[in-house]
């Protein structure tokens, strides 16, 4: 009796099939290498980003601290009292001219004539280590000194009349020609003094 052999029957798989089952991890792959590269270069970026605020940060901080060592090395006392005060550290150029940079400046009262005032400022400016270097406009309403130090820092004071500076605000604001006003036969040595110190750390071109 013939035996007949079953013959096995084996489903090949088709290379379309096996393509279609590699595809997705391909892609997987792809994507997951992506998403790393992604977040390595973001991850750097920041780094970098975080890194240099925080230099700028310091830098800032130091030209500050030097700023206000400068006004506390003048040792004023509570004789001069603050008014108003725009104190910082950051470098701030001018935006029509990168060679002028903005100074800090604090104004203050002090109950003394303009002549007293200046001359006590003045001695109080060079014990702080500035030099004298140039009075700007002589003669005008207001006394304005300009001093530099050794490492090249700057100072400049003006110091006015309260009662004329006041006086002449007040006529400005009540729009009254100053022909003939009231300002024009006014002392302008009278107290009590306005007083303006600005520090840069830059150069005297405010």
């Amino acid at each position: 009796m013939a035996t007949t052999k079953k013959k096995t029957l084996v489903k090949k798989s088709s290379s379309k099939n096996a393509k279609n089952s590699v595809r997705p991890w391909s892609w997987r792959f792809s994507i997951l290498t992506i998403g790393i590269y992604t977040i390595a270069v973001s991850t750097l970026v920041v780094a970098a980003f975080i890194a240099s605020s925080a230099l700028s940060n310091e830098r800032d901080q130091k030209r500050l601290d030097r700023i206000q060592d400068i006004y506390s090395s003048l040792s004023l006392g509570d004789d001069y009292r603050i008014a108003d005060a725009n104190v910082f550290g950051d470098k701030r150029e001018y935006s029509n001219d990168n060679g002028r940079t903005y100074s800090s400046a604090v104004k203050y009262q002090h109950a003394d004539t303009v002549s007293n005032t200046v001359a006590d400022l003045d001695g109080k400016i060079k014990a702080a280590g500035f030099t004298f270097e140039n009075e700007l406009n002589p003669g005008s309403a207001a006394t304005q000194y300009h001093y530099k130090s050794t490492k090249g820092e700057y100072v400049r004071l003006t110091v006015s009349s309260k009662p004329y500076d006041d006086a002449t605000a007040n006529a400005y604001l009540m729009k009254k020609d100053n022909d003939g006003n009231v300002t024009d036969r006014m002392d302008l040595n009278a107290g009590p003094s306005n007083v303006i110190i600005k520090v840069n750390l830059d150069d005297n071109n405010e």
